[in-house]
């Protein structure tokens, strides 16, 4: 049995529960997800389970297998102990933040903890995670109606992410709003690249980015989706601008094809505290 801790939104969700797919097929054993972060309050943005709308292959792990995995977050001991560094045999923990090799070697029933923000993780089942991460249920007649515009030209999305970047939080303490800047330079290189481009936007502030951004070519906003259906939409365009946001990366990375035009900021974080070498795959471009 493989359990992953879920924390973050949908964007950290996916990575999480692909290198814990990945593991369970190495083990040929189940992978199911501890959840019970996600309805904890904390200072980091409130966040919900969000990947009830995909085909995914997990359970919800009980109370009684994090447990035999993870320990008691409250046993006195065990607390203490990871105070300390000490951590249960099978409780495996991301050392750091660029991809770290040894944990597809597990060989038993682990529980994981970690974010794993790398395709690295999972790139040996890249068709498989592009499967599951496929939807459940239909698109809403409102977004069938924008992925038929998304088909018709030469599609670009372009992800601006402001909402907890863009306030005193703790994400906030790492991650901010992409200066308009770079999303300038960014579609210039688009438009070199792909005739007559008609740009898609997605944003969590999408009011603020119709004042906010010029294209030279039409503009089309996501409005009322969902966010799964907006990341699924992304996924249809063509080609692709992303902010510094796990869901702008899936977006992109669930476009499978071959000749598609990523564009990412080359420093994600305002902080030097993470090594990010492994965050991007190598066809995409750093601006």
């Amino acid at each position: 049995m493989i359990i992953v801790k879920l924390s973050g939104g949908l964007g950290n969700q996916l990575f999480q529960y692909a290198l814990g797919r990945h593991l369970a097929i190495i083990n040929q054993t189940k992978l199911k997800l501890d959840t019970s972060l996600l309805a904890q309050t904390s200072d980091w943005t409130s966040r919900n389970f969000a990947l009830s709308a995909f085909t995914i292959q997990a359970e919800q792990a009980t109370k009684e297998e994090i447990q035999t995995l993870a320990g008691s977050p409250h046993h006195f001991l065990q607390r203490m102990g990871r105070k300390l560094g000490i951590k249960p045999a099978r409780y495996f923990k991301e050392p750091y933040f660029h991809f770290y090799s040894p944990v597809l070697s597990i060989k038993s029933s682990h529980y994981l903890d970690g974010y794993w923000q790398s395709e690295k993780y999972f790139k040996a089942i890249s068709s498989l995670i592009r499967q599951e991460f496929s939807l459940k249920l239909p698109l809403s007649s409102h977004s069938q109606r924008f992925k038929e515009k998304v088909a018709g030209c030469s599609s670009v999305s372009i992800h601006i992410r402001r909402g907890d970047y863009a306030k005193t939080s703790k994400a906030n303490r790492y991650l901010k709003p992409l200066e308009m800047d770079y999303y300038q330079r960014a579609i210039k290189h688009i438009t070199h690249q792909v005739p007559n481009p008609h740009f898609f936007i997605f944003s969590d502030d999408i009011e603020w980015v119709k004042d906010q951004l010029i294209a030279p070519f039409p503009m089309h906003f996501s409005e009322g989706n969902s966010a799964h259906e907006d990341l699924w939409l992304m996924a249809h365009c063509r080609h692709h601008i992303i902010a510094n946001s796990t869901f702008s990366w899936w977006g992109a990375w669930l476009n499978p094809r071959p000749d598609k035009i990523v564009i990412a900021p080359q420093k994600w974080f305002s902080t030097e505290r993470f090594n990010t070498q492994n965050l991007l795959p190598e066809a995409w471009i750093g601006l």
